[in-house]
């Protein structure tokens, strides 16, 4: 499938660059830091600030195309299979369940990832050299907003199985009902 393909290539791309950043040791925000680790992310700044704007710069592309897909599965896919099903006199409440929880969870993705790009945008503003505490803060904090951005997509590609799974069990039934009308 293509777009099973698409989030093969996109998860793979996520942890590759969620890896980059793992160079700087994980700590709760607001921990004491020893000098030692506070060095290491002045000394790691520069390359720190590249990988982030790779990271943004990538991140935004498949934002945009990932989001087109989700949109296109939405509109042309779901509300007119449903409309259809629905102008024909058919039953398609699953199909609207399924189909309305999208939706909400579309809803969900895209203002997930405005504040996941407005703290990563943060905390490439911070000059980790002269703040490199309150970088690693804003770093973190963009680190989980970005895992929640994931956990939205991982939601929304098991909303789009759910819905393949009730036109399948749509069509069985219809199927099944048309199999009774000619007997």
């Amino acid at each position: 499938m293509r777009i099973t393909n698409k989030l093969l290539i996109f998860g793979f791309v996520t942890v590759a660059l969620i890896s980059g950043l793992a160079f700087l040791p994980v700590f709760a925000q607001n921990t004491a830091m020893t000098d030692q680790q506070v060095q290491l992310i002045r000394d790691n700044c520069v390359s720190t600030k590249n990988t982030l704007n790779q990271l943004h710069s990538s991140d935004a592309l498949l934002r945009v195309n990932r989001g087109q897909i989700y949109e296109s599965m939405s509109t042309k896919l779901m509300e007119k299979f449903n409309s259809r099903v629905s102008s024909n006199g058919l039953s398609n409440s699953n199909l609207v369940l399924v189909a309305n929880n999208y939706s909400t969870a579309l809803d969900t993705f895209r203002a997930d990832y405005i504040i996941y790009e407005k703290q990563l945008t943060l905390s490439m503003n911070i000059d980790c050299s002269k703040q490199p505490i309150v970088f690693y803060d804003a770093v973190a904090l963009a680190r989980n907003e970005r895992s929640q951005v994931h956990a939205d997509v991982l939601k929304l590609n098991q909303l789009i199985d759910q819905y393949q799974a009730s036109v399948s069990q749509f069509g069985q039934d219809y199927q099944t009902a048309m199999q009774g009308v000619k007997q």
